[in-house]
């Protein structure tokens, strides 16, 4: 599994980065709506997780 992961890590560095920009934009565009707010700030930090995850993969 873990060759899985180090084989793909750049798309998941791509994606990790695609989810970051996503929360930041949902969050600048529904400023002062809760649920959308809320909502943003799980994916900016789901997109941080798995991007310092990224940086951590090695070959097996």
């Amino acid at each position: 599994m873990n060759l899985f992961f180090y084989n793909n890590r750049k798309k998941i560095r791509a994606f990790s980065i695609l989810l970051l920009l996503l929360g930041a934009i949902l969050a600048f565009l529904n400023w002062g709506i809760e649920p959308e707010e809320t909502i943003a700030g799980f994916l900016v930090g789901l997109g941080f997780g798995i991007l310092l995850l990224s940086f951590n993969l090695k070959k097996e």
